[in-house]
C-alpha cells in the first residue's frame, strides 16, 4: 500500500493574484455537486493576499502543517500572508465563497468611532486562536454569503463597492468574539506609510533592507519594525524573504533559466546560501523541486495531516 503524504512544504503552490489599490480583492463561488468525489485530492498553496472564505453548504478541512479545522455550513476560515494551508472535501455536495484580499486594503481601515478596531486580526492569529462563527452568527453570516453570491453573480457598477461592505460586515460579526491583543500605539500614518513601502518593496523586486524601508517612513528601524508586524502579522525581513523565496520558486518551476541566475537575480548572495534557506523553507533543494513530476499545487493521494484537529463551532 503507497504511504500517504505528509503535510510537504515542497508540494506548495507560491499562487500570485493581480491585487492593488484598484483590485483589493478577488472573490469566487466554488461548488461541489453530489456524486462529485474529491477527498483523494489535496490542494496546496500559499499567497500575498489574505484569505477570508465563508462555507455556505457541506462540510470541509482546512488544513495547517501542525492543524485541522472541520468546517460546516456557515462556519468561516481566515489566512495569512504566505501561510501554507490545504483543502480536502469529501463525497457531499458543498458550496463555499472564499476571498483574496490585499492586505493593505484593511490595515488601512480607520475608523474614529472604534480607533482600535483591528481589521487584521483575524489573519494575523493563531490558527487555532481566529474567530469563528458559533449557534448565534451563523445564520448572520449565511445572509452575508447569500448577499456576496448575489453580488458576485450579477455584477454592475456597485459591485466591488457592495463587496467591501460585505467583507467588512463578514468580518465584523465573525471577530466579534476574538482575543484582544495588546493595544500597541502606532505612529500617526502607519497605514499610508505601509502602502507606499509596499509599492516601493515589489518595484524593488523585495530587495530592500529594514533600515532603508525605516528611512523611507521618516521611522526608526525599530518603530518600523513594530509598526509592520502589527500591520501585517510578520516582521519585514520575514516577508521579504517569503516574496523573494516564492519568486525564485516559481521562476525553477516556470522557467529554464540557471538556479545561479535565478538565486541572483531575487538577492540571493550565492548559491549556497539559497540552496540552504530554499530547504529549509520548501523541504527540498531548489533542483530537486525543479525536477519533480507532480505539480506543485496538487498532491495526488490522501492527505494524512500533522499535528491538532478540531470542529469549529
Amino acid at each position: 500500500m503507497a504511504k500517504e503524504p505528509s503535510f510537504d512544504l515542497s508540494l506548495v503552490k507560491a499562487c500570485y493574484f493581480n491585487l492593488s489599490d484598484k483590485t483589493p480583492f478577488i472573490g469566487v463561488i466554488s461548488r461541489l455537486k453530489a456524486g462529485e468525489v474529491y477527498h483523494s485530492h489535496s490542494q496546496f498553496d500559499m499567497h500575498y493576499g489574505l484569505e477570508f472564505g465563508i462555507v455556505m453548504s457541506g462540510r470541509k478541512d482546512l488544513i495547517f502543517p501542525d492543524l485541522t479545522i472541520h468546517l460546516s455550513s456557515g462556519n468561516v476560515w481566515f489566512c495569512g500572508m504566505w501561510e501554507p494551508h490545504c483543502w480536502t472535501v469529501g463525497r457531499q455536495p458543498k458550496e463555499e465563497i472564499n476571498f483574496i484580499i490585499w492586505p493593505p486594503a484593511l490595515a488601512s481601515l480607520h475608523f474614529n468611532e472604534s480607533p482600535e478596531l483591528d481589521w487584521l486580526e483575524p489573519f494575523t492569529l493563531p490558527p487555532e486562536e481566529r474567530p469563528q462563527t458559533n449557534a448565534t452568527t451563523r445564520g448572520a453570516m449565511l445572509e452575508i454569503g447569500a448577499k456576496m453570491k448575489k453580488c458576485l453573480k450579477t455584477g454592475g457598477e456597485k459591485r466591488d463597492i457592495l463587496l467591501r461592505l460585505y467583507i467588512m460586515e463578514a468580518i465584523l460579526l465573525s471577530a466579534r468574539k476574538s482575543k484582544t491583543r495588546e493595544n500597541l500605539k502606532l505612529p500617526s500614518g502607519s497605514a499610508e506609510s505601509l502602502n507606499q513601502i509596499l509599492k516601493c518593496f515589489f518595484e524593488k523586486r523585495g530587495l530592500m533592507t529594514t533600515a532603508g524601508a525605516a528611512r523611507m517612513c521618516g521611522m526608526g528601524r525599530n518603530t518600523f519594525g513594530m509598526m509592520f508586524r502589527r500591520l501585517m502579522g510578520l516582521s519585514f525581513a520575514d516577508f521579504g524573504l517569503r516574496y523573494r523565496l516564492n519568486s525564485a520558486a516559481s521562476c525553477l518551476r516556470w522557467t529554464n533559466d540557471s538556479i545561479k541566475n535565478i538565486a541572483f537575480s531575487w538577492g540571493f548572495a550565492d548559491t549556497s546560501h539559497f540552496d540552504r534557506l530554499f530547504a529549509k523553507f520548501y523541504g527540498c533543494p531548489p533542483h530537486e523541486y525543479r525536477h519533480r513530476k507532480i505539480h506543485p499545487g496538487f498532491c495526488n493521494g490522501r492527505i494524512r495531516p500533522k499535528g491538532r484537529a478540531f470542529s469549529a463551532r
